[in-house]
């Protein structure tokens, strides 16, 4: 059954009580409804329907309150951060309150549009994050499961890991990267876990094993020092009918730190012979088989994170995926790994293990001074947009592209070209980001010669040109390619994270600017007609001088 009903505030209540299409039927558009009534008494019946209709991931619910029957109240184990309350009556004051609270709360945040299909992890985490915050559930407490790949655990994130929707890599990215921008913030440390190298699992066997040939068959026996003679081996050599009996002098030993000591422990493998005292310390991962050397497993800090103040800004707002957490997409990266990335490519190409160009847009904006702006979150995102398969990164008032160019049907030159055309096209579609009296420009740079001119060739990175290779300038009837309203930009600081001091015009500074705007391109046209004016009266002035002199010399002639 599936069907939709009124509550007594007016708003439309999805009820079901089994698994449905939703996302796929024509039948319930998005708008049709306000929240999500799940009533079923069964566990596996309300998880199977909340594995694709849930407040996360589905198009049409997302963000939506969901509420269970009232039977299900503590049985939903990890799915239980995913339900807004349990009742067997959608007019239940406590649901009708939720609904609204809930639907208030995405208004104040300007979260009430539509969400595309999620179609990567970080889409995923910025969903996940995004109806915490419109639950105002800001604290994130980790937790022991032991059915958990890693475990400690957040129960809500859990469920979507075991449906597939990110990898434990993105999980950990996400995280260290949201608390270096200031995102989220540990609270209180749990603990330091150790994880497999290679598919990041916590489940591991550790195991004692001879460093020569790796077989743990392995013995470990007491060493024995006699103070007396000074000699040194293991317990069984002193072995003598039950009693302690030096090898080396054959005084028999009484009274420990007397007569002797044990100061160490000695193993042997019982496969190859090998005798040492210390053994080599493994740890064989229960889900890939890996085998490693402790040394080798990956650190991770388990802590309880809040959600802080400026998280709760970049993560609802609607330019999130380039201006506050531009690592949301694959191809940015942050100026300084980009750097290193164009040195790794330079070294590669000097060593010929590359073959082609390593070249480098960019693309900045000028002002009516022609001084350079400060990034712009949509500038970026057009730009990551139009070149989803190259490196993105921004700093220094400028955005950078990186492109390794080879052979283009046997003409280099072509594929360089082609690189330039794709800039050119770049600037045009990010246009609609301009203001008044600024311009878009876009120039290249190839790396030439050897290795010895690397660092020029980075640090050159920070310039831009006077005659850059093509330009673009404002235009009030710009098209936004992506189809949205145009707003004033976000501005970036070199990380990529917003400035917090950033202050959005409003629409009358917007409308002041654009007259005070109009008002300077008047006064710059008036401005040849006054001085023609002034240099008229000038030349007036100077005839009548000259008339008057001409005057008097005739008068003093007669």
């Amino acid at each position: 059954m599936i069907t939709i009903q009124n509550n007594e505030h007016g708003r439309r209540i999805l009820l079901l009580d089994s698994p449905f299409a939703l996302e796929d039927s024509p039948d319930f558009p998005e708008h049709l409804f306000d929240a999500v009534f799940i009533f079923n008494d069964s566990v596996d019946a309300a998880k199977t329907i909340l594995n694709t209709i849930n407040p996360v991931t589905s198009v049409k619910c997302g963000y939506k309150p969901f509420f269970l029957s009232r039977s299900l109240e503590g049985k939903m184990g990890d799915y239980a951060d995913l339900i807004d309350g349990y009742y067997d009556d959608w007019n239940d004051i406590h649901a009708l309150n939720k609904v609204e609270d809930i639907i208030s709360r995405r208004g104040e945040l300007g979260l009430l549009a539509i969400e595309e299909k999620i179609v990567s992890a970080n889409q995923f985490f910025v969903r996940l994050f995004r109806f915490l915050i419109i639950r105002n559930h800001l604290k994130l407490e980790m937790e022991l499961d032991n059915s958990s790949a890693t475990g400690y655990v957040l129960p809500i994130i859990n469920v979507f890991y075991k449906l597939g929707w990110f990898s434990l890599s993105e999980t950990f990215v996400f995280f260290q990267s949201m608390t270096e921008k200031g995102y989220l913030r540990p609270t209180r440390f749990i603990n330091r876990i150790y994880l497999c190298p290679k598919c990041l699992h916590s489940h591991l066997l550790y195991i004692e094993s001879c460093p020569k040939c790796g077989n743990s068959m392995i013995q470990s026996e007491e060493v024995i020092h006699h103070f007396r003679c000074a000699n040194i081996t293991p317990e069984h050599t002193y072995n003598f009918g039950g009693q302690l009996r030096c090898p080396k002098c054959h005084q028999m030993l009484h009274h420990i730190g007397v007569d002797y000591d044990r100061p160490a422990t000695v193993f042997t493998c019982e496969s190859c012979g090998n005798s040492f005292l210390q053994a080599q310390m493994q740890a064989v991962c229960t889900n890939c088989q890996t085998v490693s050397d402790v040394k080798s497993l990956v650190p991770q800090n388990c802590s309880v994170f809040e959600i802080t103040k400026e998280g709760v800004l970049a993560i609802t707002s609607l330019n999130i995926g380039f201006s506050v957490y531009t690592e949301f997409y694959d191809n940015f990266l942050e100026y300084d790994r980009f750097v290193n990335r164009i040195r790794l490519l330079a070294e590669q190409k000097f060593t010929g293990r590359i073959t082609g160009d390593v070249l480098v847009g960019k693309i900045w904006i000028l002002d009516a001074t022609a001084a350079t702006v400060s990034n712009r979150a949509e500038l970026l995102a057009q730009v990551c947009k139009y070149f989803p398969n190259n490196k993105v990164s921004a700093a220094n008032n400028i955005t950078y592209i990186n492109a390794v160019v080879t052979d283009y049907k046997g003409d280099q030159e072509q594929a360089v070209l082609d690189f330039q055309i794709l800039l050119s096209e770049a600037i045009r579609a990010a246009a609609y980001v301009l203001r008044p009296g600024e311009k878009i420009c876009y120039t290249y740079m190839k790396l030439e010669s050897n290795g010895a001119n690397i660092d020029k060739f980075l640090n050159d990175l920070q310039f831009v040109t006077a005659t850059p290779d093509d330009s673009v300038e404002y235009h009030p009837d710009a098209i936004n390619p992506n189809g949205a309203e145009v707003g004033v930009s976000p501005l970036l600081k070199d990380d990529g994270t917003v400035d917090s001091l950033y202050h959005a015009p409003t629409a009358a500074e917007l409308l002041k600017e654009a007259k005070e705007e109009l008002e300077m391109e008047a006064n710059k046209k008036k401005t040849p007609v006054k001085r023609a004016i002034s240099w008229l009266y000038v030349l007036i002035a100077v005839l009548a001088v000259v008339v008057l002199a001409l005057g008097m010399v005739i008068v003093k002639m007669m």
